[in-house]
């Protein structure tokens, strides 16, 4: 009875010992941010709710007609529908990488800040400077790029262009971005996780003539007029209600 005793205590203690370290792991994690307002939103695979804790690496998505909005510190983050991202934390606040559809954040003119990239464009809000900006990814090789308030840096490849307070930008990416596995933008090896397939360059077609060469620049201003002034002021009052966690 006692050699059997003994022979249970053991597995049973082996069996803790394995699982303890694999508990440990999935929870190693740091918790980055809360949600806010959520409608027809996951994180991950499980609906997101209000309250509920975003930590870095998660993955976030949205519906159709959903919309997500985390808080990170002072910055804030919303979906549109149809939207999805990873997030992962960073020394100066959070680096988000835009999957698919498109991403609203706030930046509070502190230190903190938040990094847009999609594709192979780089989107980083001037630190210092209160902001609300607007990144979509309009197809594989064409995204959108807003400032509300504030300006924010955009590039892409060696060029970079400053998008100033109102102004709206088409960037064309480089390359088109296939991944393989998904980690934050900010590791030293984050371009060996995914592979790049090289856009197409535009063309541009004059009424009764060939294609003209493309343009030099990967960006194009499309727009100088201020919009979406409301879901700004909106997304602000949100992270900052005192009734919020």
């Amino acid at each position: 009875m006692r050699l059997i005793r003994f022979s249970i205590l053991m597995s049973v203690s082996l069996a803790a010992a394995a699982v303890a370290p694999f508990g440990a792991e999935a929870q190693s994690s740091p918790a980055l941010g809360l949600v806010v307002q959520s409608s027809g939103a996951s994180i991950g695979n499980t609906g997101a709710v209000e309250g509920s804790t975003v930590y870095t690496g998660d993955y976030l998505s949205t519906s159709e007609n959903g919309t997500l909005l985390v808080r990170i510190g002072g910055l804030s983050l919303q979906l549109e529908g149809s939207s999805s991202v990873h997030v992962y934390t960073a020394p100066y606040g959070a680096v988000v990488e835009l999957d698919r559809g498109a991403v609203r954040y706030t930046t509070p003119g502190t230190q903190q800040n938040v990094i847009i990239v999609a594709s192979d464009v780089r989107v980083t809000p001037e630190v210092g400077v209160p902001d609300f900006g607007r990144v979509s990814i309009d197809d594989p090789c064409n995204l959108s790029v807003y400032s509300q308030r504030g300006t924010a840096n955009a590039q892409v490849g060696s060029e970079s262009k400053l998008v100033e307070q109102g102004k709206t930008y088409r960037v064309r990416a480089v390359n088109e971005v296939d991944y393989s596995q998904y980690v934050s933008p900010d590791v030293s090896d984050y371009h060996n996780h995914h592979r790049h397939r090289e856009c197409p360059a535009p063309l541009t077609m004059a009424k009764g003539k060939l294609p003209a060469a493309p343009a030099r620049s990967a960006f194009l201003l499309v727009s100088s007029v201020l919009i979406g002034v409301g879901t700004g002021v909106a997304i602000w009052k949100a992270t900052e209600s005192p009734d919020r966690p």
